[in-house]
């Protein structure tokens, strides 16, 4: 997938700097174009979709035509998102570059989105771990999606998705972007995940009995209405990312207790904090990991928990406050990119020497 698409910018690209001024020479390439990822969460258009993915396919197939050149294989989720791991293998096989295989959701469930239910049948997920059983090393964003990685291969390390903290930072003191002198709640998500805010809908109407508040909605495939609150859907733009968790007051980050997402990595929660906004999260997953209640964020596993929560830091400047102050130091100190970038480079170092080490002492074994 394309920057637009969180997992390459966060997994992938936000690293490419740091590699470069250590000595790596990257190429990335991605199969998705910003257009055509934007097509994908549309609803219907199968016929458009059908033919530029077939288009794109063949243009990705063809640049790894050269990939023996390459030390390394540093591999996002799967090469294609339908079909078997047919690629992966032929990648894996031979003398060619190690595979380091990252990935960031339980992809190896069956999960597809609302507006492309049609191809269900064409996910196959359980390709996931036959891809990881070939890689030479694996990179996934939690303990959740790592145990699952062990069934399949010894070699996993844990790096979670992280921000570069001199890029989503606090706004500045006294900012606000409040209209009315309204509170603002935001929720910021994807057409994916916009079922999540939905199901916060009974929680949010029950605190705007007490609490005039504004909630601000963005990432969402279609507009969001609550009955009785005031919903406003901003669109969201990659260059405005920061600027709209800097909108917010207080953000809210709503899970299924589901098996998908335990093994979603908390990343909303990680930008809400990393920008200084006290967030209330669902108690599931890593998010338990990232947040310790009433500390650095509030976690919530019922309705009445989403409700006096949230009445909570409307109700508390001074908590709010704290908070922020306690996620930002989270954030700083274990899912930053300034953290977590020399753990990917020497990772991807010790697989590159490995590979090395094999070569040479097979050749020494030839007669």
């Amino acid at each position: 997938m394309p920057e637009e698409g969180a997992g390459c910018r966060f997994r992938i690209a936000q690293f490419i700097p740091y590699l470069q001024t250590h000595g790596f020479d990257v190429t990335l390439r991605t199969l998705f174009t910003p257009e055509f990822f934007r097509l994908v969460y549309q609803p219907g258009r199968y016929v458009r979709k059908t033919t530029g993915f077939a288009r794109l396919s063949l243009d990705h197939l063809l640049s790894l035509r050269d990939i023996s050149q390459y030390d390394v294989v540093f591999m996002y989720r799967e090469i294609f998102p339908i079909g078997p791991a047919l690629v992966e293998r032929f990648l894996a096989a031979g003398n060619r570059p190690p595979i380091v295989f990252d990935f960031d959701d339980a992809i190896f469930l069956p999960n597809v989105s609302d507006a492309n239910r049609l191809i269900r049948v064409l996910k196959m997920p359980g390709k996931v771990g036959s891809i990881i059983q070939r890689s030479a090393h694996v990179v996934a964003g939690n303990e959740f999606l790592a145990s699952y990685a062990r069934h399949y291969n010894d070699v996993v390390t844990v790096i979670p998705t992280s921000v570069d903290t001199t890029k989503f930072v606090p706004r500045s003191p006294g900012a606000s972007d409040r209209r009315g002198g309204a509170l603002v709640i935001g929720w910021i998500g994807s057409p994916t995940t916009a079922t999540y805010i939905a199901g916060l809908d009974r929680a949010l109407r029950r605190v705007r009995e007490r609490h005039s508040f504004r909630l601000r909605v963005s990432g969402a495939s279609s507009s969001v209405t609550m009955k009785g609150i005031d919903v406003e859907n901003v669109p969201w733009t990659l260059d405005d990312e920061v600027r709209l968790f800097n909108t917010c007051d207080i953000g809210v980050y709503p899970l299924a207790d589901d098996e998908w997402s335990r093994g979603k990595c908390g990343f909303k929660a990680i930008q809400f904090m990393a920008c200084g906004v006290p967030v209330v999260a669902s108690a599931v997953g890593v998010n338990r990991e990232i947040i310790q209640d009433g500390v650095n964020g509030f976690l919530a596993a019922t309705e009445t928990e989403w409700v006096e929560k949230i009445q909570r830091l409307i109700d508390d400047p001074e908590l709010r406050q704290r908070m922020a102050e306690a996620g930002r130091q989270t954030i700083e100190r274990s899912y930053s990119l300034q953290v977590h970038a020399p753990k990917l480079a020497l990772t991807l170092r010790h697989v590159v020497e490995r590979s090395r080490c094999r070569r040479l002492a097979a050749a020494a074994t030839v007669p």
